[in-house]
Formats: structure tokens, C-alpha cells, sequence
């Protein structure tokens, strides 16, 4: 295990309101943010390479977080520097264990930068390790007072000990004056119209509004899009036009593949089942009989297909024909079945701030609907702690005839579980009424909310403290 006490110090001292430590071995760079509790702080461990060639359009394409800092020191492309910042997740851990910690978080980071390694061989784009760097390059890094900022993934401004209790939440302005609300007033929200990138936006407005209140949201990505709440909006003057003090920064995110989380076969329908892969007639009947709710893996399937008994109608090359199938169906499908423990989804890591789960899926996927509608049902049956579900772009999810219903009334009965959902159209969820707040989008961050028994107002959504892809209008008169 490393030992921290032999690492060189570039800074140590108060960070805004928190004390801060950045620690330095070569070109690995340790950050440590005590905040209010002394016996924890949220740590960062960063990999630094010098970077020459388009590395700004090179990260937007690396599936984990990364900053490009560049450093301008002169007229001329040959004076300007651009560091590459590849960097793991933030963590809050016990102080007494920091150095296990540490070292777990740059085992993973070494990973991340093999990838980096092989992968940017196909780019016009050339690498060097910080330690490896010309002592001008390297001095450049060092001596600008910025980094100390780069380096900690949080805003100078935001005291942490203060934001588990926000009461008003600011949405944006309307006629120049702050639109605020709560998150009791948020727990049903439903985006429509606009553009996607749009409708995105306005949903991680929502999700930035629980984070701050030391919530946990969990985000059922089909799009892709929503891992950028870990990485900070890259204009902080936007924040200002609507009287926020703080700056941007980014929230702690976990990225969970599609084949992390297993469920069991039978989350499936029976009926669903034989729909999706056609059987019919005796096969029918004899999936009939061998699908039940102990059907785990299609192994389980296979086996109980081998159980069933010989009769007038089902013969030994009837049940030869349902195995063939199902070994086909276990060659492209056999590793998303079985049985995953789901806690580790709702659990809050972090005392003063929220954290993100994103579950990375596939709505073209045949299994998508039933996937989410499980872990769905899981989670309402265990969640203690109020959390925020996020299913964006989720018109089939809820028009599905087997699990759409169970879905409807798992977010309209659980107490503890928000939701926020996006759709093109309100008239995407059918008749019923999926959610108590709706918002419609106009165009870039104008809209119209929509709260019950109240009329509609339109504003202009605040910018995000994070990534969005949109044009901002600053506030102004709007009817």
C-alpha cells in the first residue's frame, strides 16, 4: 500500500470554508477536502500528461471523466500548453483509511489511462507524462495558481455544510426575478417538447436540485448523456446572470454498465417472453409449463424445458425444437440473467452533497422495458431514504402492456421514490395522468412549468451548474 506521508505537498491550507490538501508523486496528483466532519474528507486522485494535438475534441469521446486545462503564456500556437487531466470519481472516505483508499482509486485510474494509451494511438494526438514532461513544461503547470482549482472538483464558493438543508431551490427567472421552489413541489416532474438536448436540460436542472439536497438519483440512460453530471458547465459568467454565487462544478457519478446489474429471467412475463422470441403452438405450451417465478437464468429454462413430461401433444422433438432456440437465446443473451443485489444502488456515500447512479442502458434492447421495470420494483420495495428515479425518454416503458402499469403505480404510490420522465409529447404517457408537475420546453432554456391547480409559467431556466448542450438566453422580459 502507498504511503502518503512521503508525497510532495501543492497546497495545503483553506479552500473557501474547507480545508484542502493536494499531494503530489510524479505525475499523480491526490486531492483531500475535509468538509465540516474532520474524521472524513471527499478525495480525487488525477493522472497529468502534456498534451499536444485537438485533445479538447479527443475527451469528449472517452466514456470516463477527463479535463483539459491549457496554459497561455504567449503570441503563438507554440505558446500555449494543454494538460490532460484523467480523473476517478469523487469519494467520501474515513481520513484513517485515505491511503487504502488512494491507492484503490489509482489502481483504477491506471486502468483508465491503459485505455487512453491505446485508444489515442488512432488521434493526431501526442501524449507525455507529466514526469516526463521538459522542466519549462512541467514548471508551466506548477506555477499557475488555477490548478489548485482544476485539481479539487468542487467550487471555491460552495460550503457543503450548508446545502443538506436548502429549502428554495432556484429553477430561474421570470421578468428578472428569481423563480424558486422545493423538492416537495418536485417529486413528480414530466419534460416535454424541444429538442432532446432541450428536454435533457431542463431534467438535470431537476436532478442538480436533489443533488444539492443530498439526494440520491438514480438515472435510467438510454441517452447516454446524463454521466456529464459529473462534469462542470465550462461558462461560469451564466451562473451569475441568475444571481448564483456559486461556481460550476460537478456531482459524483457512478457509471454502471448494462450487464453489471443481472435479473432474473423471470422478471420477464410469461407471456411477454413467448412474444418476444415467437414460440407458438407446442412450444407454447411447453414454455407454458416450464416457466416459473424460481426461473433465474435461462439454464433454470433449459432444465425445466428437459422436466417436462411426454404427452399426447408434446413430444421429444417438440421439446428437442424449444431447446434449440433456447441455446441460441443463451449464446447472445445468457450473461444479462440471474440475480444482482440492488442496495448498492440507493446507498448515500456522501453526507453534505448527492450522488448519481447512471445505468447505462439500451432501449432497443428487447429486455430494456422489463430490465428497468425490475430493478424498479426492487428498489420501491427497499429504498428508505427519498431518492430521485430519472427515466428519460421512457414513452414505450409505460405503453408496454405486461409492466407498464406496475410502473405507472410504483411512482404514484411510493412515497420515498421521485420521479422525473421526458418524452417528445405529453400525449406520449396515454390518458393517464403520470406526473403532478409537467414541463414544456420552448426552445434553449425557455419553457413553461406547469404545477397543479396553479397556471402555467414560463421562464427561463437557470443554467446548469453542469454540462449541457444548449444555447442559454440571459434573463429578460418574457410574457
Amino acid at each position: 500500500m502507498i504511503s502518503l506521508n512521503t508525497w510532495n505537498t501543492l497546497f495545503e491550507g483553506k479552500y473557501g470554508t474547507q480545508e484542502l490538501n493536494i499531494l503530489y508523486m510524479d505525475d499523480v496528483f491526490v486531492s483531500f477536502l475535509k468538509i465540516r466532519d474532520k474524521g472524513s474528507a471527499l478525495i480525487q486522485v488525477y493522472k497529468v500528461f502534456l498534451a499536444k494535438g485537438d485533445i479538447e475534441m479527443f475527451v469528449t469521446t472517452l466514456p470516463y471523466p477527463a479535463l483539459v486545462y491549457q496554459k497561455h503564456v504567449d503570441i503563438g500556437e507554440s505558446n500555449n500548453y494543454k494538460y490532460l487531466l484523467l480523473h476517478t470519481d469523487a469519494e467520501y472516505v474515513d481520513i484513517n483509511t485515505l491511503s487504502y483508499h488512494v491507492d484503490k482509486k489509482i489502481q483504477e485510474l491506471n486502468k483508465r489511462v491503459g485505455s487512453v494509451i491505446s485508444v489515442v494511438k488512432s488521434y493526431d494526438i501526442k501524449l507525455t507524462s507529466l514526469k516526463l514532461a521538459t522542466d519549462k513544461e512541467t514548471n508551466y503547470f506548477f506555477s499557475d495558481p488555477g490548478i489548485t482549482k482544476v485539481l479539487t472538483n468542487l467550487p471555491l464558493s460552495l460550503d457543503l455544510s450548508s446545502t443538506s438543508s436548502m429549502d428554495k431551490l432556484i429553477l430561474g427567472k421570470k421578468n428578472n426575478i428569481l423563480v424558486t421552489s422545493t423538492l416537495e413541489n418536485l417529486n413528480s416532474v414530466a419534460v416535454y417538447g424541444a429538442s432532446l438536448n432541450e428536454r435533457l436540460f431542463a431534467a438535470k436542472v431537476i436532478c442538480e436540485n436533489y443533488l444539492l439536497s443530498s439526494k440520491t438519483v438514480i438515472v435510467f440512460d438510454s441517452t447516454k448523456m446524463f454521466v456529464s453530471l459529473g462534469y462542470p458547465n465550462q461558462d461560469s459568467s451564466l451562473l451569475s446572470e441568475f444571481d448564483i454565487k456559486m461556481d460550476p462544478f460537478g456531482f459524483p457519478v457512478k457509471s454502471i454498465n448494462y450487464f453489471d446489474i443481472k435479473i432474473p429471467l423471470s422478471a420477464i412475463p410469461q407471456k411477454a417472453f413467448i412474444n418476444l422470441f415467437k414460440f407458438s403452438g407446442v412450444a407454447e405450451d411447453i414454455l407454458s409449463q416450464a416457466y416459473s417465478e424460481e426461473t433465474k437464468t435461462i439454464d433454470d429454462l433449459i432444465k425445466n424445458v428437459n422436466k417436462t413430461q411426454i404427452t399426447d401433444k408434446i413430444n421429444e422433438f417438440e421439446k428437442q425444437r424449444v431447446l434449440s432456440k433456447l441455446i441460441i437465446f443463451k449464446k447472445k443473451y445468457d450473461v444479462l440473467f440471474g440475480e444482482t443485489d440492488l442496495t448498492n444502488l440507493f446507498e448515500q456515500r456522501y453526507k453534505h452533497i448527492g450522488s448519481v447512479k447512471v445505468l447505462n442502458v439500451d432501449s432497443n434492447d428487447p429486455f430494456y422495458t422489463y430490465y428497468i421495470a425490475y430493478i424498479l420494483e426492487k428498489i420501491s420495495l427497499s429504498v428508505k431514504d427519498e431518492i430521485l428515479v430519472v427515466i428519460p425518454e421512457s414513452r414505450k416503458l409505460f405503453n408496454n402492456i405486461f409492466v407498464g402499469s406496475k410502473m405507472f403505480s410504483i411512482l404514484k404510490d411510493n412515497t420515498v421514490i421521485s420521479s422525473l420522465l421526458t418524452s417528445k409529447h405529453q400525449s406520449d404517457f396515454g390518458k393517464d395522468k403520470i406526473s403532478e408537475v409537467n414541463i414544456k420546453m420552448i426552445i434553449d432554456n425557455d419553457g413553461v412549468i406547469q404545477y397543479p391547480n396553479r397556471d402555467p409559467m414560463r421562464l427561463l431556466f437557470r443554467p446548469t451548474f453542469t454540462t449541457s448542450v444548449i444555447n442559454y438566453r440571459k434573463p429578460k422580459s418574457i410574457v
